[in-house]
């Protein structure tokens, strides 16, 4: 088989980095009137969940020193719903791998998956918290506020959720997830029963740019944290990446897993896993979906792989069927675990997505490679592409033009 001629291809993203997170931290605890919410000596829970966030251990560390120079005893919570297999030590070890230790963070670490009724709301959902956050003083969330993979709405991955799921272990996950996608609007009722019921006293919400650098940190109090949020959630959907074409006939992804999205591969990048609202539709779309192997932060979970028309044998050897599962039964989208056509290698996979299509010439061929849907800013297009991003605002098409090469295992290469 004929492979197409590929291109390098390097787009502008939104790039507007916080430069200093720490002084912003502190100067937003300070607005706060931080010192005076609590009296010396109290116990001071901050929720972390399992996403991958730029400058997390920083804006952490700052948050650490700052209550302990008010007195305070801070210790982390996990607060990531199912994920990690819905083990606290599941959950142990990925707080590990974004580097949040007892011994780097300075303070206890609790990731018991042990949970407290705090009662239903008026939407029908009950509403769960973490038992140690429950008992603490005080309550604050540290999480990125972002689109979700699955829900639509004013409200959807942030503090809000971090407090209506993330805080409620897997029996949380399980309270939101059996209504349903299409009921994101319970994730602010739930958030706002929790704060009404549990000591959450502070939120410092995180987004990130185009780049996947910091580029805000807001500490918001309890209050506020519901009015707040659709606005910082506008603020990352106006500087989210995407691939600069609207459809493609084959889309490689070199690698999904967890700590790149909820979903393996984000569904705002690839047009695939998101139900969208009415009258709106994904911004890109792909004939053909193959996905190479997982990120080694995913540890072994390939939830989202159902996305995907093809993989290969070396990603399917990487998968945690008993996580992966867990995962997915508690969203109840079980779709997402579904192992897609296993090829025996790179080389194979892309010829069976090709060959699909039904005999397009490879100088015809409408492909994009990626290295994951986080990362956006060098991708590689085939000719038949480069052709439409030359001359466009933002968009550097290189000269490195040369047919797609595999090794002599079928390995694709760079």
């Amino acid at each position: 088989m004929r492979f197409p001629r590929m291109v390098t291809v390097r787009q502008e993203l939104c790039r507007k980095p916080l430069l200093n997170p720490r002084f912003t931290l502190t100067e937003g605890l300070e607005e706060a009137n931080f010192a005076t919410l609590l009296p010396p000596g109290r116990r001071i829970a901050v929720a972390v969940g399992s996403r991958s966030i730029d400058g997390l251990i920083e804006v952490l560390s700052q948050l650490i020193e700052s209550l302990e120079a008010e007195g305070r005893e801070p210790f982390i919570v996990s607060a990531m719903g199912s994920h990690g297999g819905a083990t606290a030590d599941g959950q142990t070890r990925l707080l590990h791998g974004l580097g949040v230790h007892e011994e780097s963070i300075g303070v206890p670490i609790e990731t018991s998956m042990e949970t407290v009724s705090l009662g239903t709301t008026k939407g029908g959902a009950e509403v769960f918290i973490d038992r140690a956050a429950l008992q603490s003083d005080g309550i604050i969330v540290l999480n990125k506020v972002a689109p979700h993979t699955g829900y639509s709405g004013p409200i959807q991955s942030g503090v809000a959720k971090m407090i209506a799921v993330g805080l409620g272990k897997s029996d949380g996950a399980r309270s939101l997830h059996r209504h349903g996608f299409e009921a994101g609007h319970l994730i602010g009722q739930m958030a706002a029963h929790a704060i009404e019921n549990a000591p959450v006293f502070l939120a410092l919400a995180l987004v990130e740019d185009g780049t996947g650098g910091l580029s805000h940190v807001e500490v918001i109090e309890r209050d506020s944290i519901l009015r707040r949020e659709p606005a910082l959630l506008a603020m990352a959907m106006a500087m989210w990446p995407r691939i600069p074409v609207a459809s493609v006939d084959v889309l490689i992804v070199d690698e999904m897993g967890k700590d790149v999205s909820g979903i393996g591969m984000d569904p705002l990048v690839t047009g695939r896993g998101k139900e969208f609202p009415p009258g709106e539709s994904p911004a890109f779309s792909a004939k053909r979906l193959v996905v190479r192997r997982l990120s080694r932060g995913s540890r072994g979970n390939a939830t989202g792989i159902g996305q995907a028309d093809v993989t290969t044998e070396g990603l399917f050897r990487q998968i945690d069927f008993q996580v992966t599962h867990r995962n997915v039964i508690t969203s109840g989208a079980l779709f997402r675990a579904r192992v897609p056509i296993v090829a025996g290698s790179d080389k194979e996979a892309v010829s069976l997505a090709i060959e699909s299509l039904g005999g397009v010439l490879p100088e015809d061929l409408r492909v994009v490679r990626i290295e994951n849907t986080r990362r956006l800013e060098e991708i590689q297009v085939s000719s038949a592409l480069a052709g439409e991003l030359d001359g466009l605002e933002g968009i550097k098409v290189g000269i490195d033009e040369r047919e797609m090469s595999f090794d002599s295992a079928g390995n694709l290469g760079n």
